[in-house]
């Protein structure tokens, strides 16, 4: 396993499965210790005993995320397994695809709850370790549906918020070596996917397929680096190029 990130701590939202999965595990190869974070603890748990197969330093957190006590609770729980984090990344969220009409002020707001204030607290819980950490990185998981607009307005609203939040967290750590950036996927091989609709999706994008999650993590993991420390405050939009050209409806 390479150690180009030294003693380094990631906390990765999500990681049961999916994007989360595959950013814990590349993040673990590059030799950070991985809290493996998910409201479904037994997914969590299967993602860290991977992750200590292949000898990476990793523990399961099964967390409501969108509390503050959470957040709070996490931290402290975190703090007791592994010591100060350095590495923020925010992969959980939730997507219902439901129109205007059919999108009811509770399923809004609970979209808006994991996809946007949840990254908030987080990132509010483990400032002060990220600022005090060699190179602190906060990177967030958006979506090219908040870069554009899409049919399911609260998960578009949701993402292009935390696109802006991504840029705007960027002052609060003016001065310091933490970068806040986000990754904006597009149609991604995991089980949000409307896999009924997978082919069509593969048509409308330039490279011809849809996304690996490993696509994503590999752009997660540069921005995770040293060698990201220019990169601040920006969203990278990852679809194949379909976006530019496409709608995926």
């Amino acid at each position: 396993m390479s150690s180009t990130l030294g003693s380094a701590v990631a906390v990765v939202t999500g990681a049961g499965g999916g994007l989360g999965a595959a950013t814990a595990k590349i993040l673990g190869d590059l030799g950070l210790a991985v809290a493996c974070v998910d409201i479904d603890e037994v997914a969590a748990q299967r993602t860290a005993d991977e992750l200590k197969s292949t000898g990476t330093e990793s523990a399961a957190f099964g967390v409501d995320i969108t509390s503050e006590s959470a957040a709070t609770s996490l931290l402290e729980a975190v703090h007791v397994e592994f010591g100060a984090v350095s590495h923020l990344v925010n992969i959980a969220g939730i997507l219902r695809r439901t129109h205007l009409a059919d999108t009811d002020a509770a399923s809004w707001r609970q979209v808006m709850d994991v996809n946007v204030t949840a990254p908030f607290l987080l990132t509010k819980a483990f400032a002060d370790d990220l600022r005090r950490a060699e190179f602190g990185r906060v990177i967030n998981c958006a979506s090219f549906a908040g870069t554009r607009g899409y049919e399911y307005p609260a998960y578009a609203a949701s993402k292009a918020a935390l696109i802006n939040l991504t840029s705007s967290l960027m002052f609060d750590f003016w001065g310091t070596s933490v970068t806040v950036n986000a990754v904006a996927p597009g149609a991604m091989d995991t089980p949000m996917l409307d896999r009924a609709a997978a082919e069509r999706m593969s048509a409308k994008t330039p490279t011809g397929r849809i996304l690996d999650p490993e696509d994503v993590a590999a752009v997660i993991a540069f921005l995770a680096g040293r060698s990201s420390r220019g990169v601040n405050g920006t969203t990278t939009v990852i679809d194949g190029g379909a976006s530019l050209l496409f709608s995926y409806k």
